[in-house]
């Protein structure tokens, strides 16, 4: 018989027993929010098709318990010859190997449960984390929080970027109560909400057999209460939410890595060597702006660009605007803070084309919605299009050094990337057909989980940029690019 993967060398070690309970309360919850109908239709139908929905309920909740079960007891996890071994399954095995110098991040996570226990969750990434369906690469629930940070500092002394203490550092900041509260307020989802409300009366005048009144028929100030009630309720959540992931944040640097720690019932704890930042984005939605603060997004390889429907690694949710600049060199210590005085802008005809292009985008959202709006909203909405649009582009800004690329976009949520030159991949030239006829062109960067385009620029000036990027890339791997 072949021997396993990994046979001999240090001893392996299991999950914390406590872990089994810790992890079977929240599977069963899940299994519940899955499976709540066939309980509701158990409890309304009764009889045999009550008895078969019991029955079929209770096998998917044997099968999750079965699934958590067999994980407790087939995990297994080791540190041997300076790397991170961890072996599972039972019918369908699986051996990973996770080198220290690949690990992008690690993450402690400790909810109500593991609290209780005294456990946590310790989950590690690395660059092609993105890929892998369930989460990270090395996922370990639950160990205690002894075992978690003797392996953190396990991992950290085979690897130069990992502090060897997170407990120890300089504070960054820490953003209080009131200012976690103003980062939920200006989100920006209520707007959704009311909508939803709109169409929602619409729908009222139109389906009369529901026996609710038209929108005429409850009047102005009804309405009008309806709307508010709305907005009062994303407000809400909106607040609720921000309080619920961001109560208590802070964030330090300890030697070579940033720490960020937030969280009301669910603490979480991400460690990032700053070696591994590839891009630091900063966000400031207008009314975000308004208040006179900016939000900080810090990304590695294992997820990719934030704010492209990625989960975000690092987060400082309010930032003071003077601040920013400060703030991005504690993630980019090379940063220079005069960049975004130096933005360059897009070609002039990208201006009018993205007005265009804005309208044209707005009039058909607004075509398709005619039956619903009257033919005053429908030009209101074009003119709405074509400012936005043009209000967008002459807020684009680039800039390129020797060390970094900045590129901002944006009037009503405006967004400042900074990437490191040394991480981009690759590099493309593109024209579209309406781009060849304005004479513009686009340089897009590629980078681990993603890519980055620059503003539309006139055709030889893309090239001019295009070029000088290509010539600066190695053609060789360079070390701290993954």
């Amino acid at each position: 018989m072949a021997s396993e993967p990994g046979a001999g060398g240090a001893p392996w070690k299991g999950l914390h027993p406590a872990s089994l309970l810790v992890n079977l309360v929240p599977m069963a919850w899940r299994t519940f929010r899955v499976g709540w109908p066939l309980l509701l239709a158990m409890m309304v139908g009764g009889g045999a098709r009550g008895l078969l929905d019991l029955s079929l309920f209770l096998a998917f909740l044997g099968l999750a318990a079965a699934r958590t079960v067999v994980h407790f007891l087939t995990l297994r996890y080791r540190v041997h010859e300076g790397r991170l071994h961890i072996r599972s399954g039972l019918v369908g095995r699986a051996n990973r190997v996770i080198d220290p110098a690949r690990i992008q991040n690690m993450e402690l996570v400790q909810n109500l449960f593991h609290k209780v226990a005294g456990l946590v969750e310790l989950r590690i990434d690395t660059a092609g984390d993105s890929g892998i369906a369930g989460g990270a690469e090395g996922l370990l629930s639950a160990l205690s929080l002894h075992e978690a940070e003797s392996l953190r500092r396990e991992l950290g002394q085979h690897s130069a970027h990992v502090a060897s203490s997170a407990d120890a550092g300089e504070a960054i900041d820490a953003p209080g109560l009131v200012e976690v509260v103003a980062y939920g307020v200006s989100v920006g989802r209520v707007g959704s909400v009311a909508l939803a409300i709109g169409f929602l009366l619409d729908a009222m005048g139109q389906l009369p057999g529901l026996g609710v009144a038209a929108p005429a028929q409850l009047g102005s100030r009804s309405v009008l209460g309806l709307v508010l009630v709305a907005l009062a309720a994303g407000y809400a959540v909106s607040v609720g939410s921000a309080i619920l992931r961001f109560y208590g944040h802070r964030w330090w640097q300890a030697g070579r890595s940033l720490h960020f720690e937030s969280g009301l019932f669910t603490r979480r704890r991400m460690d990032i060597p700053l070696a591994k930042i590839q891009l630091v984005l900063v966000t400031a939605p207008i009314m975000r702006r308004w208040m006179g603060y900016a939000t900080l997004l810090v990304e590695t390889a294992a997820v990719g660009l934030p704010g492209a429907g990625s989960a975000t690694e690092g987060t400082v949710p309010m930032v003071a605007s003077e601040d920013v600049h400060g703030r991005v060199q504690k993630c980019l210590p090379a940063f220079d803070v005069s960049a975004e005085q130096a933005l360059r802008p897009c070609a002039p005809r990208a201006v009018t084309r993205a007005a265009f292009f804005g309208a044209l985008r707005w009039a058909i959202l607004a075509t398709l919605a005619h039956f619903w709006l009257g033919e005053a909203w429908v030009w209101g909405l074009v003119a709405w299009g074509a400012v936005t649009g043009f209000l967008d582009a002459r807020r684009q800004g680039w800039w390129l050094s020797e060390q970094f690329v900045v590129v901002r976009r944006g009037f009503l949520r405006r967004d400042t990337w900074i990437l490191p030159r040394a991480k981009i991949q690759s590099v493309r030239w593109a024209q579209s057909p309406s781009m060849r006829a304005s004479g513009l062109a686009r340089v897009i960067l590629w980078i681990p989980g993603g890519h980055l385009a620059l503003p539309d620029l006139r055709a030889a000036e893309a090239r001019q940029v295009y070029e000088a990027i290509v010539a600066a890339m190695s053609p060789t791997a360079r070390p701290g690019a993954a």
